[in-house]
């Protein structure tokens, strides 16, 4: 059963309705409301009704005039007076706009915020007390088991804004760049749809295409939205390595939103069998998308150099010896034989020298490989090999 909202929730956010600055959702429950209620409904009347009336029909007796006079001039100041409020209440408005509107439901210990296109949010201490988030923005809707994301290094009031304001950053992004930079039909419509994000736990990691939205759920995996995302819009079912490589080269190579980012910031330590490749390519402890490429090469220059299967599935071990991916041609394909961070490193390799459209033509399936690059599979796999052996060896 859909949450209704509260008065005083619809009441905070009837200036903004007035003036068309909700989301098509948020102006969707606020008129549910007022067809139900029927004092939000008057305040509603209120704020929109017209100047006070005069009525000019009534005689004036001399000496009374000038009173009159001064009565109707005092009535119009007033009037322009707080014609001009409401002028400020509207510009204030409109900057509120994009902040946000926060309510706690201490029963159900539920934090509801509906916010506008800009996520920069300041919630209350008592969000530390919530056990769920309903989050309502301009391109994403957000529901959230909060013990998911609760950290012992950072206080919830802190961490749920950059959160939540990454995740719409993001998608605006990706949507975006593959919008500009891609010539799939198909893409612009999905890319377009309003997206649904489930943060509820488990193991859950799916996702499924309705006519007007995208619906994600990752689970407990809350780090994984923009590769999830990246695969409904590629909207195939069967995710071979090219999918993979696809959507995290995107997601967390080009992207400079995504979480894995803001999570690991980049403690690439001298253990870390890369480290020295890593540091051979160029790579820092700064927290940018880039450094995340020359991570994905120098992963793969060890698994060339020193065999595979010394790490995750991510990292080393080949998609065709994984649960985590499976399809009934994965252990036939080409390319398959390598780990996900090797297929981003290929990806991105082949993006660097053939474009980024044409590797979105192949990962789409628009095109053959042949068809994209100019070349079979095997000759591309030999000139990434010897250009990653040559670039971070020593």
């Amino acid at each position: 059963m859909k949450n209704k909202i509260t008065c005083y929730l619809v009441r905070d956010m009837l200036p903004q309705y007035a003036e068309d600055l909700l989301s098509p959702e948020s102006k969707k429950d606020i008129e549910e409301h007022l067809n139900e209620c029927e004092d939000c409904r008057g305040i509603y009347k209120q704020m929109t009704s017209t100047e006070p009336e005069f009525n000019e029909n009534i005689p004036e007796v001399d000496h009374l005039k000038k009173i009159r006079n001064r009565r109707r001039n005092l009535i119009i100041a007033s009037a322009v007076v707080i014609a001009l409020i409401l002028a400020g209440a509207v510009i204030s408005n409109r900057i509120n706009a994009a902040k946000a509107t926060v309510n706690y439901d201490a029963a159900s210990q539920t934090m509801v915020i509906y916010g506008k296109d800009d996520t920069n949010i300041k919630l209350p201490k008592s969000v530390n007390d919530a056990k769920e988030l309903d989050a309502q923005f301009d391109v994403f809707h957000a529901k959230v088991h909060l013990p998911v994301l609760r950290t012992e290094e950072m206080a919830m009031e802190d961490f749920l804004p950059d959160y939540l304001g990454r995740t719409n950053e993001s998608i605006k992004f990706i949507r975006n760049y593959m919008q500009e930079n891609c010539n799939n039909s198909g893409l612009a419509d999905r890319a377009s749809k309003y997206v649904e994000l489930s943060v509820m736990g488990g193991d859950a990691y799916t996702w499924s295409e309705e006519e007007d939205r995208i619906e994600l759920d990752i689970g407990r995996f809350y780090w994984h939205r923009e590769e999830l995302y990246i695969l409904s819009l590629l909207g195939s079912k069967s995710v071979q390595w090219q999918q993979l490589g696809y959507a995290w080269y995107l997601g967390t190579c080009v992207d400079p939103y995504n979480e894995t980012l803001a999570i690991e910031n980049f403690e690439v330590t001298e253990d870390y069998k890369p480290h020295d490749a890593f540091i051979r390519g160029g790579g820092t402890d700064e927290v940018v998308p880039e450094n995340n490429r020359i991570l994905y090469d120098a992963i793969s220059y060890v698994c060339l150099t020193e065999g595979m299967n010394w790490g995750t599935a991510y990292e080393s071990m080949p998609l065709s010896k994984t649960a985590v991916y499976s399809g009934p041609t994965k252990a036939n394909l080409p390319g398959n034989d390598m780990s996900v961070l090797m297929a981003a490193s290929f990806i991105a390799y082949l993006s660097d020298q053939h474009g980024f459209s044409e590797v979105s033509d192949f990962c789409f399936g628009e095109k053959s490989f042949e068809d994209a690059f100019g070349m079979d599979y095997q000759k591309a796999y030999e000139n990434w090999t010897g250009w990653i052996l040559e670039t971070y060896g020593e």
